[in-house]
């Protein structure tokens, strides 16, 4: 049987207490015990704890990398009630907001569910974004945009709401 000493409590033990990396064969250097105690959610929760300033770099770090890798352009959604045409700088998020998030404008929202989804074009500009938007919309005339709907002409927009002039 083989053995090996686990680096953090010093004790000899068989190699079925540790961890292995099957796809590699790469054993852990220290047992199913020690690094148990190692990772454990009130383990971190004391790291944190004891370093509250290098925590919040690391994670506003991992959010800016994550913000930093969404693609940003015009996309299109296709829903059980029809198509839909809009634009973001954040796509992932943006679509995670139609998927899960009640808030007028949104697919669950509007009781639509999303069938497939699509980055038409990639755009960094705003303004870009913007023109590109209004192009898709002419073109594909989508039946979820609110500019398809006959009385968004007469409309006025007044803060948040929408009034019928």
């Amino acid at each position: 049987m083989e053995t090996k000493v686990c680096t953090k409590c010093n004790t000899e033990k068989s190699i079925e207490e540790y961890y292995q990396i099957k796809k590699s064969g790469y054993t852990y250097n220290y047992c199913k015990k020690c690094h148990y105690s190692k990772m454990t959610k009130a383990t971190s929760k004391r790291w944190r704890k004891a370093n509250p300033k290098r925590w919040i770099e690391d994670v506003s770090k991992a959010q800016k990398a994550m913000w930093g890798r969404q693609r940003e352009g015009v996309y299109l959604l296709l829903t059980t009630k029809g198509l839909y045409v809009g634009q973001t700088d954040k796509y992932e998020s943006r679509l995670n907001q139609h998927r899960f998030s009640n808030f007028k404008g949104n697919m669950k929202y509007k009781g639509a569910k999303i069938l497939y989804t699509t980055l038409l074009e990639q755009v960094k500009d705003k303004d870009q974004r913007l023109e590109r938007e209004k192009y898709w919309i002419q073109k594909l005339k989508p039946a979820l945009n609110k500019q398809f709907n006959p009385d968004w002409i007469k409309e006025k927009k007044v803060g948040c709401k929408y009034i019928k002039k």
